[in-house]
């Protein structure tokens, strides 16, 4: 009896130890992984919820080039930084508390490797959104295309001059309240509160051909959209094991003993980058759930759905938006041929959303890898040109500027502010011959008709 009795206080003691040194080693976990608000540079790549100050371009000094002058302004824009979906929104306001309350519960439990300030600012956290205000733009989008137009009224001050004339500028904008607001914004940026009032916006009608040609492009919409191969890769992806290994890096660090649901990484994806891209001086409590390989693997699958659905992965993507390529090719020559006795409007001013823009980005030929990616080369892209966190974040924009030069016409292309080339062109400052070369048999042949016949 003594010795059962003594075999039963060495087993207890032997628990006691075991537990113990699982307790120090998870003690230990928490302690070498940093809190979420002591990340000195935090990973805010969200792909296409991206907000715009991440790729804005601070520098606003006057552009010039010797023995030239700007003549012509064109640009497109996304709308800035909007609400989600108010279906999204609810579900952010009402499940992810409940998924907090859990994670809470292992925490005290000792499981998982927030730390007692990430699991505080969970604590804290509000959804403070009207979720009737579904997609509408938030006060930071005002402010992204309140400040795009400030600065390239700065960098083109004599072009795009004040006061406002609405002779000299085109305003358009599609069929949405996040649209209308931007150009209003963007207006008051670049001629100011009181001249922008008066400034005449133009909204699309329906069907719009030039700011959301693919809504009523039948051919896009059979092979594409409505099409379950378009989304395969990504689907693939889902499946793979760096992608499920992902799922339960964030479980295991929430203290789940199993997987979560992948509707409850997506739910709390959504948030850590609503937030961000709602309030960018604030960290997001919710992104503290994800390490960066996490979010760049989050990051990853979101371009492989928006390459194949809008980009280069189906030919139909790109060849459907020739409509606003020809409307910048037929306004420059215009101005070039100065063929109208009327005076052409100095700047074109165009507000649209992401499946037009990088579609039309496509349609240039730029940010185009060598290789496609698929759901299984990740890592062979981690520096590909096809990213929408810097080609598609809110606010993104394309703008393109006809100078005339002692010598020749040129064109200079921008994209977030900054200027690139083109291809086709010897530099930056394009020859209007080069451009020419380049776009004007792809502007020959756009009818939409045609291209968007099945």
């Amino acid at each position: 009896m003594k010795s059962v009795v003594l075999l039963a206080l060495v087993f207890s003691f032997y628990i006691i130890h075991v537990l113990s040194d699982v307790n120090l080693e998870r003690k230990k976990l928490k302690q070498s992984t940093p809190c979420y608000d002591e990340l000195d540079d935090p990973y805010i790549q969200f792909a296409t919820k991206t907000g715009y100050r991440v790729n804005q371009n601070k520098d606003d000094d006057e552009i010039k080039y010797k023995g030239c002058s700007a003549k012509q302004f064109w640009l497109m824009s996304r709308h800035g930084t909007r609400n989600t979906g108010t279906k999204d929104m609810i579900k952010m306001k009402t499940e992810l508390p409940l998924i907090f309350r859990n994670t809470k519960v292992n925490h005290k439990a000792g499981r998982g490797s927030l730390c007692d300030d990430d699991i505080k600012n969970l604590e804290d956290w509000e959804f403070l959104a009207n979720v009737t205000e579904d997609k509408y733009l938030v006060t930071e989008g005002f402010h992204e295309l309140k400040g795009l137009g400030k600065r390239f009224q700065k960098r083109f001050s004599t072009l795009l001059s004040r006061p406002f004339v609405n002779e000299s500028y085109v305003f358009q904008f599609t069929d949405s309240e996040r649209t209308d607001v931007s150009a209003q914004a963007f207006a008051q940026g670049m001629f100011g509160r009181r001249d922008s009032s008066n400034v005449y916006m133009k909204k699309s009608s329906k069907p719009d051909y030039l700011l959301r040609f693919y809504k009523t492009c039948d051919k896009w919409l059979k092979e594409v959209d409505e099409n379950s191969t378009a989304i395969i890769e990504k689907k693939m992806y889902e499946k793979s094991p760096e992608f499920l290994g992902m799922i339960k890096s964030v479980s295991d660090r929430m203290g789940f003993t199993s997987s979560l649901k992948l509707e409850e990484v997506d739910l709390m994806y959504s948030m850590c980058s609503f937030d961000k891209a709602w309030r960018p001086k604030d960290l997001s409590p919710w992104c503290a759930v994800f390490n960066e390989d996490d979010l760049q693997i989050l990051e990853y699958r979101e371009d492989l759905e928006y390459f194949y659905e809008d980009g280069y992965g189906y030919q139909i993507n790109y060849e459907q938006a020739c409509a606003p390529l020809k409307n910048i090719f037929e306004n420059f020559r215009k101005t070039v041929s100065e063929e109208s006795s009327v005076s052409q409007p100095k700047g074109f001013f165009y507000f649209t959303h992401s499946g037009t823009i990088l579609k039309v980005l496509a349609r240039i030929g730029l940010y185009k890898d060598k290789v496609r990616p698929t759901h299984s080369n990740r890592l062979e892209q981690m520096n590909r040109a096809w990213r929408t966190s810097r080609i598609d974040s809110f606010a993104s924009n394309i703008a393109f500027v006809l100078f005339k030069c002692a010598d020749d016409y040129r064109v200079t292309a921008f994209i977030q502010e900054r200027p690139v080339r083109l291809p086709g062109c010897s530099d930056d400052f394009c020859h209007f011959r080069e451009f020419v070369d380049q776009y004007g048999s792809l502007v020959s042949k756009c009818s939409i008709d045609d291209i968007c016949r099945v």
